[in-house]
């Protein structure tokens, strides 16, 4: 259920959520007003998509197996979200009532259309994801604007697209898809919800700890999956914000750029100046801003932190920064310090995987406290397997580099 286009049939999962509540399939219909039939046969759809069943029926009435418990919980979560997002489209807060009638007219189709719209970038790029007609999209997302009362699309130059609040619910109702994707994860629904895990990463990131992390906890099954993207950190915080990531490791930003992101620090990884094993400056047991001044840099990409702290040694050290060679490639970086006469900034941490280079003893460079750790979504629930590698990976930090006397800002439970 990664997909962006992917999206739970609500009529289903209104029929669970009423015989969860109401113990009996006959209450849960007139609740709905469907005849029990009808709830009945929405209710045996879904366990058929889960691939399990999540009432035990009897003479008494329905009651929650311990599938349904588990599924049960991310419902609850799946319409809190829906509810809280309809409730504040507009900036102010809706009256309870009114937000319950648009969640109980809201239909699959129309998140579905506004999900895509959001994703493709316009009506056009949307029906063709979707593989329909533009006007068989245009009704659905027009009655999505009817039933919350506000418009949710602006006219571009790529055509017809979400405005803000339409880019803002999209996000939302991406969140609340999510609690039911983590549902079906942890009740072990089908080959393909099986426990998943989609990390960010920095270029910086300690990525040891992260592979000791994954490693401990895909030896123990090797049927779960974890998915590592590296990007830049604009483009995986706002994914992480959208609910395509699950969390983000690496450098903290303190504060991060969305209130929806909390962060949860390691440890300090400061910034130190590198060079070839066997550069001139690689022994010198007392290096000089002259002796620096000697050499050519390779400067990170304008706008990334540590070049930001290079053009400031420049500055307060007198350096004569001429830059002649610019690149956001980490790897790139790390080849022509190895073969060159040239020096740099990295993480003290990155260069101890790196047997070609090492860190020149160079006056303490002055920075903000870089800290390392953990970026994710305030209102997360983990699996119990994300969990368990949110504790393997707090493990190792421990183990590594985390003083006694440090103590998270904002740790995430250990279990779902």
């Amino acid at each position: 259920m990664r997909s962006p286009n992917t999206v739970p049939s609500l009529r289903r999962l209104r029929a669970f959520d009423a015989a969860a509540q109401t113990n009996s399939l006959s209450r849960a219909a007139q609740m709905l007003r469907l005849t029990q039939p009808a709830l009945t046969h929405s209710i045996a759809q879904l366990e058929a998509e889960l691939g399990t069943r999540l009432f035990s029926r009897g003479p008494e009435g329905a009651f929650l197996n311990e599938a349904g418990h588990i599924f049960q919980k991310r419902s609850i979560r799946f319409f809190a979200q829906i509810r809280s997002a309809l409730s504040t489209i507009d900036g102010k807060r809706a009256d309870e009532v009114l937000v319950e009638q648009q969640v109980s007219k809201l239909a699959s189709a129309q998140m579905r259309s506004l999900l895509a719209i959001w994703h493709a970038g316009s009506f056009r790029a949307a029906a063709r994801a979707l593989r329909i007609a533009e006007p068989s999209l245009q009704r659905p997302a027009r009655d999505l604007e009817q039933i919350v009362g506000t418009t949710l699309y602006r006219r571009s130059a790529a055509g017809l697209t979400v405005n803000e609040t339409g880019a803002e619910l999209a996000r939302r109702l991406a969140l609340a898809i999510g609690e039911i994707r983590s549902g079906a994860e942890e009740i072990g629904a089908a080959s393909d919800a099986r426990a998943s895990l989609r990390i960010g990463v920095l270029a910086l990131a300690p990525r040891l700890l992260l592979a000791k992390a994954s490693s401990a906890v895909l030896t123990e099954d090797d049927t779960h999956r974890i998915e590592v993207i590296e990007a830049p950190y604009a483009q995986i915080a706002r994914e992480l914000n959208d609910g395509a990531l699950d969390l983000v490791f690496g450098a903290l930003r303190a504060p991060p750029p969305y209130t929806d992101l909390i962060e949860e620090p390691f440890f300090e990884d400061p910034y130190t100046i590198v060079c070839r094993r066997d550069h001139p400056l690689a022994d010198q047991k007392k290096v000089t801003p002259t002796d620096l001044a000697r050499f050519d840099w390779l400067h990170p990409t304008v706008g990334l932190p540590r070049r930001d702290v290079l053009d400031q040694l420049a500055t307060d050290w007198g350096l004569p920064m001429k830059v002649q060679f610019e690149t956001n490639c980490l790897t790139t970086i790390t080849s022509l310090l190895a073969s060159s006469d040239r020096l740099s900034i990295l993480s003290k941490w990155h260069i101890e995987l790196d047997d070609r280079l090492v860190s020149v003893n160079h006056p303490p460079i002055p920075h903000a406290p870089r800290e390392v750790g953990l970026t994710f979504r305030r209102n997360w629930l983990p699996t119990p397997f994300q969990a368990q590698f949110l504790a393997s990976l707090r493990h190792e930090a421990r183990e590594r580099a985390m003083p006694e006397s440090a103590t998270s800002r904002d740790a995430m439970p250990l279990t779902a």
